[in-house]
């Protein structure tokens, strides 16, 4: 009897010692609730605020949207749009903007701010697109904008000759990019385009009626394009 009531004992003891605690147990109780916790912003979410601030100072988004001119019925397609720090500007006169960009993250940013800023900015869709492409459907665009990004896209003239075919007729490219030399904002030199350079191209592409500006903007040159 006495060897019985050991084995018992034994037994309820490794019993009790298989039993998780509760502080073990709790995760697994808030996952079944549901609870989840908050997602930590991106690097794109935490300084996009800060960065147009200080943007603003020498980009003159103002003159920009001089230079697109009357957008109103307009569709206008922002290759590179990141942040959407053109993209929002232009939603206000545009009837369409397209955000053309290679990261999904600046895109999923663009449809938070959206639904934060109101209905005015729904007619921004958000389009991810690879290096190399723009990805516009054959003459869908009134204007294409492409700012601070064109010294990063490969295959360049090729890249031109596909923003040519998705432009409508007599659409118009405008590229904004930094000037060579050393200037305090931009990539290094061998990320910059020369705008000699980037004129020959657009000349090689098709485009006509090139015009560039170099004296608008500080730090930037401004080259426009036709169909």
């Amino acid at each position: 009897m006495k060897q019985v009531l050991a084995i018992i004992s034994i037994f309820m003891l490794f019993a009790c010692s298989d039993q998780p605690s509760q502080e073990k147990t709790t995760p697994v109780l808030e996952a079944e609730k549901g609870i989840i916790a908050p997602a930590i912003p991106s690097q794109e979410q935490v300084a996009a605020p800060a960065e147009d601030e200080e943007r603003t100072e020498w980009q003159n988004p103002d003159l920009v949207l001089k230079v697109l001119g009357d957008l109103t019925n307009k569709v206008v397609a922002d290759v590179g749009a990141g942040s959407g720090y053109f993209a929002f500007k232009i939603a206000r006169t545009a009837k369409k903007v397209i955000a053309l960009d290679i990261d999904p993250n600046s895109l999923e940013y663009i449809k938070d701010q959206k639904s934060i800023v109101g209905s005015w900015a729904n007619n921004i869709e958000t389009r991810l697109t690879p290096p190399d492409v723009p990805n516009l459907l054959d003459s869908e665009a009134d204007v294409v904008l492409i700012v601070n990004t064109y010294g990063y896209i490969p295959n360049k003239d090729k890249y031109l000759v596909r923003v040519l075919q998705g432009l409508k007729q007599g659409g118009r490219l405008v590229i904004i990019d930094f000037k060579s030399g050393d200037i305090p904002v931009g990539p290094s030199e061998e990320n910059k385009v020369l705008a000699k350079d980037l004129k020959l191209s657009l000349i090689n592409s098709g485009f006509k009626k090139i015009r560039e500006d170099r004296k608008s903007l500080q730090y930037q040159y401004i080259i426009t394009g036709e169909k």
